[in-house]
């Protein structure tokens, strides 16, 4: 082989292991993006579930400070 043959050849051979460096990179990224996604769906489902509770509450408090404005009525 010729001295240009041999450099490109070391440079493929350079640029395929950054190719493969880099899928490792993008392979991990994409894990901790599913991780990012269950947390907060799981976040996102707690606070939907606490906002409905505070609701609930809300209304029992209305309900009872109603009934005391009657009796005092």
């Amino acid at each position: 082989m010729t001295e240009p043959e041999n450099l490109t050849l070391q440079l493929l051979r350079e640029i395929r292991g950054e190719i493969g460096a880099l899928r490792g990179d993008v392979r991990g990224m994409s894990e901790r993006l599913d991780t990012v996604e269950i947390k907060l769906d799981g976040l996102t489902h707690a606070v939907v579930a606490g906002f409905g509770s505070l609701v609930h509450e809300l209304d029992a408090v209305k309900e009872r400070v109603g009934r005391l404005e009657a009796e005092k009525a």
